[in-house]
């Protein structure tokens, strides 16, 4: 049975809108345990290999990667730290593995939110993929591609990764090992993956750089993959842990579960949320917005609630100032900025469809990015009951509508 009433989330914001005239494409039954919980038993009972405490062996040196859209990762990182802490002897040496920062200040809106005793326990690194001294060769994949990966990765005796499995335009599936690549390798390679993905395809269609991601995985060797799978409010549907093929296995077939949507018919608005994570929110709201568009009818609403930071990428910059923002598309895709695939992203939807944004951007900035700004969650209310045929797509980020 459908609820009275839904409370969507982001971030700082919430809006809780009457469902009476509203249909949910996504409904999800969450854990009831703690989100600790859910991962201190996946870390003792993990999928094709040992609890994880038993990976390791004394004087060995772990490296943690952590992808910066994971949801609650400093939660899950200090479970998995308290996990290896647990090792005899002189213990294990921990690196913790930050990819390039967007904003230039070494994530350090992250690192200082850690709690003192793993700030005192990991040894921080952001990748820096300028650095040839970083880099260290692995192997050439079939194709015949050199792979190039920062040498505290290779290194390592072990590698774990903590991220989130969930449908990606570009790979299918993100999760495991695309934590690791592109994003910890050489500067072309980081570039080369700067595309647009392919929303023709659907998520079970081959994919020739998802193949070259798990290539990599293997030539690594030794891993151990933390990753979640999100769910519709704010609790995990899952935390799974183990082998990286057997932890994305079991996480495709819970996202194709709950995440696939099938649109029947157009619908005149859509609201939706975007659980925007630090400094990939915009990221997310693009991915949200894109799946959005394909269920909204020519010239309808897309409402969203997304508590995102002001834009200060290059082409969010250019879209700011351009008054035919369709003329950006063929530079930006030429010559890809790190803010690239979003803003395409969303000047295509603009093109097909009104998006209402629900922020605490000022809303001079929100017009100039050719959006319309909702002041509060009074009028997003009112904006939803006005439509006669409205659905609602919570965490819309993590969808894929076809």
């Amino acid at each position: 049975m459908q609820p009275e009433s839904i409370t969507l989330r982001s971030g700082r914001l919430s809006a809780t809108v009457h469902t009476k005239k509203l249909k949910l494409l996504v409904t999800s039954d969450e854990a009831p345990q703690l989100l600790s919980e859910q991962c201190r038993n996946a870390l003792l009972q993990p999928l094709g290999l040992p609890e994880l405490a038993r990976c390791v062996v004394p004087g060995d040196s772990v490296a943690i990667v952590i992808d910066p859209e994971t949801p609650d990762s400093i939660d899950l990182l200090v479970v998995v730290c308290e996990q290896l802490q647990s090792v005899p002897d002189e213990g294990i040496t921990l690196s913790l593995m930050l990819p390039p920062d967007p904003a230039n200040t070494g994530w350090s809106s992250f690192v200082e939110r850690l709690p003192l005793h793993l700030q005192q326990q990991l040894t921080v690194h952001v990748h820096d993929p300028t650095e040839t001294a970083q880099l260290s060769y692995v192997a050439s994949s079939a194709a015949g591609e050199r792979i190039y990966l920062n040498r505290r990765i290779s290194d390592a005796d072990l590698l774990i990764t903590i991220g989130v499995i969930c449908f990606n335009s570009l790979l299918g599936y993100q999760g495991t090992t695309s934590s690791v690549f592109p994003s910890f390798s050489e500067n072309d390679a980081i570039l080369q993956a700067r595309a647009q993905g392919h929303p023709e395809l659907t998520p079970d269609n081959e994919r020739p750089y998802r193949q070259l991601v798990d290539e990599v995985g293997w030539l690594l060797g030794t891993q151990f993959a933390v990753q979640v799978v999100p769910g519709a409010g704010e609790t995990p549907l899952a935390i799974l842990a183990g082998l990286p093929e057997d932890v994305m296995s079991a996480g495709k077939e819970i996202v194709d579960r709950v995440w696939r949507v099938t649109s029947r018919k157009e619908s005149e608005a859509i609201l939706l949320s975007v659980p925007v994570s630090g400094l990939t929110g915009w990221k997310q709201f693009g991915t949200a917005i894109e799946q959005a568009a394909k269920i909204v009818e020519p010239d309808g609403r897309i409402i969203v609630i997304a508590d995102l930071p002001i834009p200060e990428g290059p082409a969010a910059t250019m879209l700011r100032r351009c008054q035919e923002p369709g003329e950006l598309l063929k530079p930006l895709r030429r010559e890809p900025t790190e803010d690239a695939v979003e803003i395409v992203k969303l000047i295509n939807t603009l093109s097909h469809a009104r998006i209402y944004l629900y922020s605490q951007i000022p809303a001079d900035i929100v017009e100039e990015l050719g959006m319309i700004a909702i002041e509060d969650a009074g009028e997003l209310q009112r904006l939803t009951m006005a439509s006669n045929n409205c659905v609602v797509l919570p965490n819309a980020n993590y969808a894929w509508v076809g």
